[in-house]
């Protein structure tokens, strides 16, 4: 009798166990923090398009818990892609100059990081600082009004298919692509000053619909789709110079 007590609370607290780990849904990696090799285990439908982001050190895996290792030596990183979570105007920026990876890129921004910034919420010394100089210098982003950026702000789909738009005609890239996109269930919600931009995006393959045949311009856009669309870019549009590596910033 008391042996098999013993078998029970012994299942239940491995039960226990188990429940708990399946309750945090964990899909993370621990890593030494010396060690910058290790990277999450690529998901689903973005797994080419997360390689391709983290190896050109385009995007970044994040931090989302930290722990003391068992001999207490260091402590255990957990890293996760966060894919579904939204980016914001401010990371788009810096993906984009990234991207670009040209001296006159990271000469420009060293000039104008010494200037006036172009926008009154983009302080001096800011991780987005020269990357929002060098973009709104270029023509690639534009303010919110009264020369504000909102470096925090999320951006959507229709905003980050304009930048992209923006970015092509500063490389002098063709833009001309275009594609009648009204069999879209919400066609009539594209801003009409993302008409164009949108409609090269989807002529490109650039971005696709969403279930129920949906556009969904005015959604706020994923990290996921994000690089997605920067993975397709890349193999369609061809307009990139040669990628950030990692040297300068």
């Amino acid at each position: 009798m008391r042996k098999a007590t013993i078998i029970l609370i012994s299942l239940m607290i491995v039960s226990f166990a188990i429940l708990s780990v399946n309750a945090l849904d964990i899909k993370i990696t621990p890593v030494s923090p010396y060690d910058t090799s290790v990277e999450t285990p690529p998901q689903k439908w973005y797994e080419d398009a997360y390689k391709f982001v983290v190896n050109e050190t385009l995007m970044t895996n994040s931090v989302i818990r930290r722990e003391q290792s068992e001999n207490g030596s260091y402590s255990v990183v957990y890293v996760d892609f966060l894919a579904s979570n939204p980016i914001t105007r401010s990371e788009i920026a810096t993906i984009i100059s990234r991207y670009n990876g040209s001296y006159d890129t990271i000469e420009s921004s060293r000039y104008l990081a010494s200037t006036a910034p172009a926008f009154v919420d983009v302080p001096d010394g800011q991780w987005y600082t020269p990357a929002a100089q060098w973009a709104y210098e270029n023509g690639i982003v534009n303010g919110v009004g009264g020369a504000y950026f909102a470096p925090e702000r999320t951006i959507t789909r229709e905003e980050f298919a304009a930048m992209l738009y923006r970015y092509t005609e500063y490389l002098e890239v063709d833009t001309s692509a275009r594609v009648d996109y009204s069999d879209f269930a919400d066609s009539d919600s594209v801003s009409e000053w993302a008409t164009d931009a949108m409609s090269w995006a989807v002529a490109e393959g650039l971005i696709s619909g969403k279930p129920g045949k949906l556009l969904a311009p005015q959604d706020t856009i994923t990290r996921a789709e994000v690089a997605t669309v920067i993975y397709r870019y890349n193999n369609e549009v061809k307009a990139h110079r040669d990628i950030w590596d990692g040297s300068i910033w």
